[in-house]
């Protein structure tokens, strides 16, 4: 007899508590799904056809993890250091662990990993770094599963034909040759964000020997708004490190800071630190969140405020005047006070706004207001003078100097100069930008460039693709390269803090892939490298004075380096250029309010998948979205209010309609067919899609799954 999965019976006094819209709304159709023991195909696998994902698409990594045709297996032969002390030998079926690091684009995650006979097996928090504290995510705890996954590259392609290694090096012998005549001036480099010191090292020595190429740094989802606005507002190679332990009043506008994707570890152990109430003078922080759409950080704020994305200006432009007013600033007034007041915007509470001021005016140097990468340059440069009345800089809110290389070029000038013809060899590192450039492409103002950018990367006759899939963009390069995972190279990273860690290998490449530093030494002219040389060349220069190998097996033992710490720069907020800057980004004030016949529509990573980069991970596809509880899917999220007016249910397919202004004689159309869904706290007016689904040409774990929202 079949068994009905039955609820708790709900109390008779106090609150009542709904689980789901369905069963708030309590229709034949929500009871039947739940009489279901599985809601989506459950009775396919008692026929002929498999469903949930064909079920072995997601066993496949799965079966590779545990060894299943994966006899070939091999370790590296040397340079490793246990993180724990080292044995005479391995025993059998005994683990083994190694300190590692995962490369992310807001700063490394320090790492341990677990070998089982040779086979790395799990990942944990490093508990050594004093950051981390042992702590990790969703997206470095599933990473592994990447490394075993069967539809990762496997070849070297050339113009869509199999290769090999030794051609490959052949070829850059050449191309070498050629662009040290040309002294790099049609070459290109297309790369994703890391922040790594030997990149770094080694992309100055390729500028040295080819000093007019470019270098491009392209995040789809990372804005340059905020590097911008902190090099006008405090100098250059500098990186504004939040201090949230220090912090007693918190504000975030649109800054879903306890996201992993969006912040980092370090923010999240620190801000957790003071939620706990352990004695009784301990205190606990107070978060304000003022935001479009329920987040990670919206559902622990103390006080939530609901406003359009496109609104937050407005609302950072009234808090400031608000603080001004208490304080008398002149640093934050030479940034507001030229501003016009805006017409048109949205409305807020005046109680919630005023008591937000005033609970931030009230802790000098212990408040902090942060500002999401998603926000202009303008409302940074608000955000920063709003700290600076506050007596927050150096204190809740740290300069510390970053060796990061910041680009004179884009993604759009890349494009403009592949347009024009001046690129003939350009090199992809990661990424995917045929699938999720056009978001970048269709924010062109001032020339006609096509917005497929595969239009524009088949007028490259010289693309070289360093990627973990055959994609897209792979598809369009004419040499293909395997990348290696981060548990099969030699590397190192810096974390959001700028704290050095070390990334070792615990296998050899399985199919032979190549690093970026691998690729770039061997652009370079170097000698062929298997170890970890390049990376010892980097730490060399900063290794404590005494016996090198002493502090190489030190830093790959522990997995960082505990000597090497980067200076924290004195505060100096330049009111007088940042304020000149405001108010020339500023015009005539933010858009106007959305409306139900003029939405907003407002993309973010997926808590599921990031920007399309873990599409193929079935664990974490798997993973339930923490607020929608979406599954192997995004979609259209909006408030029931909005919905209402729209005629909309969830599940519907609705049809989104983007037009924009540009240099084209006619305006830039693009449309998106999604289904929706209803979402309590979301802000009227205004539709959140997730980014990184819809992808055509990935593994078998991704295909069909969800909706492309890179409009």
């Amino acid at each position: 007899m079949k068994r009905v999965f039955q609820h708790p019976p709900e109390p008779l006094t106090g609150k009542k508590y709904w689980r789901s819209l369905g069963e708030l709304s309590d229709t034949p159709e929500f009871r039947e799904w739940l009489e279901r023991e599985f809601p989506a195909g459950a009775a396919q696998l008692e026929g002929d056809e498999w469903s949930r994902r064909d079920f072995l698409k997601l066993m496949g990594a799965s079966m590779a993890l545990a060894g299943v045709g994966l006899t070939s297996c091999r370790r590296p032969e040397a340079h490793l250091v246990p993180f724990t002390k080292s044995v005479e030998w391995t025993i059998p079926g005994k683990p083994l662990f190694y300190a590692t690091a995962m490369p992310r684009r807001t700063g490394a995650i320090p790492l341990v990993v677990t070998t089982h006979d040779g086979r790395p097996t799990k990942l944990d928090g490093n508990p050594l770094h004093p950051a981390s504290g042992g702590a990790t995510d969703a997206f470095a705890q599933a990473s592994i599963l990447d490394l075993y996954d069967p539809a990762r590259s496997q070849r070297f392609v050339q113009r869509g034909k199999k290769s090999d290694r030794a051609a490959f090096e052949s070829h850059i012998t050449q191309l070498r040759k050629t662009l040290l005549v040309q002294q790099g001036d049609s070459l290109a480099f297309l790369v994703e964000e890391t922040h790594s010191p030997t990149r770094e090292r080694l992309r100055a020595e390729l500028e040295k020997i080819f000093p007019r190429l470019r270098w491009i740094v392209y995040e789809p989802l990372l804005s340059e708004a905020q590097s911008f606005a902190t090099e006008l507002s405090f100098g250059g190679n500098l990186r504004v490190v939040p201090k949230l332990d220090r912090a007693d009043v918190i504000l975030a506008l649109d800054s879903d800071f306890l996201d992993c994707g969006q912040g980092d570890l370090a923010s999240v152990r620190a801000f957790s630190s003071r939620r706990r109430v352990s004695a009784a003078q301990d205190t606990m922080n107070r978060l304000y969140v003022v935001e479009n759409h329920f987040t990670l950080t919206g559902a622990l704020a103390d006080h939530r405020l609901r406003c359009p994305a496109s609104q937050i200006a407005a609302f950072a432009y009234a808090l400031a005047g608000k603080i001004l007013a208490a304080t008398k600033d002149a640093n934050l007034g030479s940034v507001i006070g030229t501003l016009k007041v805006p017409v048109g915007s949205a409305t807020f509470d005046e109680q919630w706004l005023s008591e937000a001021a005033n609970d931030l005016v009230a802790k000098p140097g212990a408040s902090l207001v942060l500002a999401g990468p998603n926000q202009p340059v303008v409302v940074q440069l608000i955000v920063y003078a709003i700290n600076s009345a506050l007596k927050n800089l150096g204190q809740t809110l740290v300069l510390r100097e970053f060796p990061h290389h910041l680009s004179r070029h884009s993604i759009l000038s890349l494009a403009g100069d592949i347009h024009d013809g001046r690129i003939e060899q350009l090199f992809i590192f990661g990424g995917d930008p045929v699938y999720n450039a056009p978001r970048a492409l269709a924010g062109d103002r001032r020339r006609e460039l096509p917005l497929d950018w595969a239009d524009l990367q088949k007028k490259v006759p010289e693309i070289v693709r360093l990627g973990y899939y055959e994609d897209a963009t792979s598809a369009l390069s004419h040499w293909h390269v395997p990348a290696a995972h981060y548990l099969e190279s030699w590397g190192d990273a810096l974390t959001s803090d700028g704290a050095y860690l070390s990334i070792q290998p615990m296998i050899l490449p399985l199919f032979g892939g190549l690093s970026e530093i691998e690729l770039m030494n061997m652009l370079l002219g170097g000698p062929k490298v298997e170890g970890p040389e390049l990376v010892q060349e980097t730490f060399r220069a900063t290794a404590p004075p005494g016996d090198f190998q002493t502090a190489w097996a030190q830093l790959l033992r522990d997995g960082f380096a505990a000597h090497i710490h980067l200076v924290d720069r004195p505060p100096s907020f330049n009111s007088n250029t940042a304020g000149i800057l405001a108010h020339n980004l500023w015009g005539a004030g933010p858009p106007p309010a959305p409306t139900v016949n003029s939405p907003e529509i407002v993309l973010v990573a997926s808590y599921a998948v990031d920007d399309g980069r873990y599409i193929n991970n079935g664990w974490l596809q798997e993973l339930p979205d923490p607020v929608t509880k979406l599954t192997w899917d995004n979609a259209a999220l909006m408030s029931p209010a909005f919905a209402k007016k729209l005629g909309v249910g969830t599940g519907d397919l609705v049809q989104i309609t983007v037009t924009e202004k540009s240099v084209r004689k006619e305006p830039i159309k693009r449309e998106l067919v999604i289904a929706a869904l209803i979402s309590p706290g979301h802000v009227d007016h205004s539709v959140t899609i997730a980014l990184g689904y819809g992808r055509k040409q990935t593994g078998p774990a991704g295909e069909e799954a969800g909706f492309n929202g890179y409009l």
